[in-house]
This record gives C-alpha cells, sequence and structure tokens, in this order.
C-alpha cells in the first residue's frame, strides 16, 4: 500500500503540471486542477492506512512515511493550483466561445460601431391599420370619473366581395419528436 501512495504522489505532480497546461480548455483544465488535489487526499489516506498496518504488524514504517512526506508535498501545488488555475477555469472559460475569422478592431472613419455581417435584422413593422375598421376608445382607468364617450354609429355592412381577410401567417414547424 506505501508504493501505491508513492506512486499517487507521483501522479498528483503529473496531474497539477498537466492542470496548470490545460487552464485555457474548459472542462479539461478543470479535471486536472481539481483531480491533483483529490489524488493527493487519496495518498495521503493511503500511506496513513499503509503505517497503521505496518504498526499492527510490527514491520518498519519507513516506505509508509516517505509516501505520507511525498503526499503532502505534491498536496500543496495541488491545492495551489486547484484553487486559482481550476476555479479560473470553471467560473471563465467555460462561457460562450466565439470563433472569429479575422480580427477587426472596429474603428471605421468615424470611430463609430460597425454594423457589419453579423449585425441583427431590423425589427419587424407593425402592420398598417386596416382602414375598414373601427377605431378603438381607449381603456378607461377604474375610478374615472369622466362619462365614457358615446360610440360611433355603426356602419352599413359591406358586401363579402368588398371586405379582404387579414393575411395570416401558418403556424411554425413543429421540432422533430422522439425517434425522428
Amino acid at each position: 500500500m506505501a508504493l501505491v501512495s508513492i506512486l499517487l504522489s507521483v501522479l498528483a505532480l503529473i496531474c497539477t503540471a498537466v492542470g496548470v497546461l490545460t487552464t485555457p480548455i474548459p472542462v479539461l483544465g478543470v479535471v486536472f486542477s481539481f483531480g491533483a488535489a483529490g489524488i493527493a487526499l487519496g495518498g495521503i489516506l493511503l500511506a496513513g492506512r499503509a503505517e497503521t498496518r505496518a504498526k499492527d504488524a510490527g514491520q518498519p514504517r519507513d516506505i509508509s512515511r516517505i509516501a505520507l512526506v511525498l503526499n503532502v508535498i505534491a498536496l500543496v501545488p495541488a491545492l495551489l493550483v486547484a484553487l486559482t488555475c481550476g476555479l479560473c477555469n470553471a467560473l471563465c472559460s467555460t462561457g460562450n466561445m466565439q470563433l472569429q475569422k479575422d480580427f477587426r478592431f472596429n474603428v471605421g472613419p468615424g470611430f463609430g460601431p460597425d454594423a457589419g455581417p453579423g449585425a441583427l435584422p431590423p425589427p419587424p413593422r407593425a402592420a398598417p391599420p386596416d382602414p375598414g375598421a373601427e377605431p378603438q376608445p381607449a381603456p378607461r382607468a377604474p375610478g374615472d370619473p369622466r362619462p365614457p364617450e358615446p360610440s360611433p354609429p355603426p356602419r352599413p355592412a359591406q358586401p363579402a366581395e368588398q371586405r379582404q381577410e387579414p393575411t395570416r401567417l401558418p403556424p411554425p414547424p413543429l421540432p422533430a419528436g422522439p425517434g425522428k
């Protein structure tokens, strides 16, 4: 068990170095940074068990003490990397990443913003009011002391061929179901 604990201390140091190098990579950096501290803690626990077993068996405890010291030495940089590089990776590099083909600094003749090809389309305009529609009275607030406005007289009915139905858009397509 003591030899496995020594191997875990070496593995924790390797994961610490890889955690520093993989900090810009979104998930991989977090795994190595926090994994190094976990491996070092596991090595400390394993070295403690090896020391207890060696003590109970009456064997020398030198190897287990060496394993314990190596794992404590590996834990210090692993915790530093986990609390700096690992947290930075977890909080900053897992956000929305966008790839651009070139570098433009949006500096034009007037130093204003450049709409460019990624600009949003203009918002849709409201449909013009129907000339044959009756105007809607403004809604009244509750408790308004003014008398209600008289409604306009009804218009004569128009023949069916003169009335135009407003054009309606078809409903949006449904998403594909399971298995499609």
